[in-house]
């Protein structure tokens, strides 16, 4: 599933909306095949879930977080959550990208 969709985001397949490409390029994730290449493996990983997790997002309507959503700190969850050994790594990031964007506390 995520590598479909990866896919589909490289080839800018039609099946993806337009907000989501605007939001890719807002964030400066939209690579194109020829750059992937000289990416490492880790790297093209990190992309993938990225990206998988804001289109789940943008599925579910979370439209005030996508909207505030900053490339660094999208990278400084991953790594964050990489830290951890959690069973289920989608949802975990996930979460925390929730949270950090909910979270009203000062």
């Amino acid at each position: 599933m995520i590598d479909d969709l990866f896919n589909l985001i490289i080839n800018k397949s039609p099946k993806i909306s337009q907000n989501f490409y605007e939001l890719i390029e807002k964030l400066e994730f939209n690579y194109t095949a020829d750059i992937l290449k000289t990416f490492q493996d880790d790297k093209i990983e990190m992309l993938k879930i990225i990206l998988y997790t804001l289109y789940q997002l943008e599925i579910e309507q979370f439209q005030n977080i996508l909207s505030r959503v900053k490339r660094e700190e999208l990278i400084n969850l991953y790594n964050l959550c990489k830290s951890y050994n959690t069973d289920n790594f989608l949802s975990y990031y996930k979460k925390t990208i929730i949270n950090k964007y909910t979270d009203n506390t000062t």
